[in-house]
């Protein structure tokens, strides 16, 4: 799983960011208008002439200042009008931002593909391509979806290797990119060994904190999406590691992204744990101008097609972010289950959840026992593996993530990452919450074990079963199970009258 890149979490010297450039910039064409010796110069220059709303870093603080939470859609066409017209479509709503989702061929950098799918798509009329081709339309192309709304423009990583899509954004004025170092190769590949991944994105962190030198507020987002079935604990594990790894090479504005498990409780203790834990790791780590702002992003799980229940899955993300008290939400569209998405289902969904977060109007989850609790366990968790990645690192966090997943200490279910131990099972209580049946080589307090143990039981009492595989394989799908057939299910014997 490794390639043996002597890694370390330690900020890059700047001469060796600059060799590294140079192979960066040789992937593609694309590339060639970097290389220039006033070429970051010239970018920084270009950020300078912005307003302060073309940066998603002054837009958390201006949001925190008036208590309102931001509503991010997501975009991405193979032609850079199609994208610009995506986007036009809910200008009139103030989005803070759009996150541009690249197409696949761009994610895997397969860019040769990309480009034939965009002359296809330019000679039909029509995308064949499921994001933005960002290395395909360049700076130029970057830079007209960048200047054609007034919200914050930034992107996902590539799936591997986003070094060049990032330098391609950045020149073009974008503020804010995706931090995946872990958190992808676990969702989205099979063999790529994790130190090039994390050597990958250090490149960009360093980069990022290049601009911030320069005085350009430009942030990252430390992102676990991760899918619905992974611990919650994990997740806040995954967005701590990518946080600390970005603050290392000089980023001083970090989104804490979490992927939401949809239960109420369970997720606002999670939003609040991970604020907490970067806090103190990042001042122990002399990071203490480092700012971090709290972001969910809507469940990464199944999501039913028949439109109604699609409609109430998002609603009902959108609550649970806003009463958890995130500083804003990625959002999903009611058309995602079935196809593509399409402009008019990303307004829709704005509709949608900028009107639940207006009624939820600065309410909280009430502090209780049951929040204390959850917080409580969470934090043992984290605490726990946290120290575990330490020591295996002997101090360094870069080096700590790669034993830590050779060995299990880093570890789900599900994934196509084929270097995962994959000893890990979890399924929901009766409540819905993520919980532990197997934690594998994951060293989790005796409490916190105890804890998953019998909210499992609470479930296994009521059903009148015992957890398996079988709860496992249903709940991979238990949100978009059809209404219909619960309601068949939960029908009465009318033939008996």
């Amino acid at each position: 799983m490794l390639a043996g890149i002597k890694l370390s979490a330690r900020r890059w010297d700047w001469d060796y960011f600059l060799e590294q450039r140079k192979e960066v910039l040789a992937l593609w064409p694309a590339g060639k208008e970097l290389q220039s010796r006033s070429a970051l110069e010239d970018a920084v220059a270009y950020h300078k002439q912005q307003p302060w709303w073309k940066y998603a870093a002054l837009r958390n603080e201006r949001a925190l200042e008036e208590e309102r939470i931001q509503i991010v859609p997501q975009v991405g066409h193979a032609l850079v009008e199609q994208t610009v017209d995506h986007m036009r479509c809910s200008e009139d709503l103030g989005p803070d931002r759009w996150y541009v989702l690249t197409d696949t061929y761009t994610r895997k950098s397969q860019y040769q593909k990309a480009q034939d799918a965009v002359e296809r798509s330019r000679k039909d009329g029509f995308s064949y391509l499921n994001g933005y081709p960002i290395v395909a339309h360049g700076i130029a192309g970057a830079r007209a979806v960048n200047e054609c709304t007034r919200a914050a423009i930034g992107s996902d990583n590539n799936d591997e290797d986003a070094r060049l899509p990032a330098e391609i954004t950045l020149a073009a004025g974008w503020t804010w990119g995706t931090i995946k170092s872990i958190e992808q190769l676990i969702q989205h590949s099979r063999d790529y060994p994790l130190d090039r991944n994390i050597h990958n994105c250090q490149y960009i962190d360093r980069l990022f904190g290049y601009f911030t030198e320069q005085g350009i507020p430009v942030l990252r987002r430390a992102s676990a999406n991760l899918p619905g079935w992974d611990s919650l604990g994990f997740k806040v594990t995954v967005s701590l590691l990518e946080c600390l790894l970005s603050a290392a090479q000089g980023v001083k504005y970090i989104d804490l992204s979490l992927g939401l498990g949809m239960n109420l409780v369970q997720d606002t203790a999670a939003l609040q744990s991970l604020g907490k834990l970067a806090r103190e790791y990042l001042d122990k780590m002399d990071f203490a101008d480092v700012k971090v702002y709290a972001w969910t992003y809507f469940y990464l799980g199944d999501w039913p097609p028949e439109r109604g229940q699609m409609t109430g899955q998002i609603a009902w993300n959108a609550a649970v972010a806003a009463l958890a008290g995130c500083n804003g939400m990625f959002i999903k569209s009611p058309d995602e289950a079935a196809t593509t998405p399409t402009a008019e289902g990303f307004r829709e969904a704005a509709l949608i959840c900028s009107q639940v977060a207006r009624l939820v109007a600065g309410q909280r989850v009430p502090e209780g026992e049951e929040l204390k609790q959850e917080r409580h366990m969470i934090e043992m968790e984290v605490r726990a593996v946290m120290d575990r990645i330490l020591e295996l690192g002997d101090g360094d966090v870069a080096v700590g993530s790669c034993r830590a997943m050779q060995s299990g200490v880093l570890d789900t279910m599900f994934s196509p990452y084929k270097y995962l131990v994959g000893k890990v099972k979890v399924v929901r209580d009766r409540r819905g919450a993520l919980r532990y049946l197997d934690f594998g080589h994951i060293p989790l307090p005796r409490e916190v074990v105890d804890y998953h143990r019998s909210r499992i039981a609470e479930r296994e009492t009521k059903e009148g079963a015992r957890a398996d595989l079988k709860w496992i394989i249903r709940e991979a799908t238990w949100a978009s199970r059809p209404m219909v057939e619960e309601a068949r299910e939960r029908a009465y014997d009318t033939e008996s009258r």
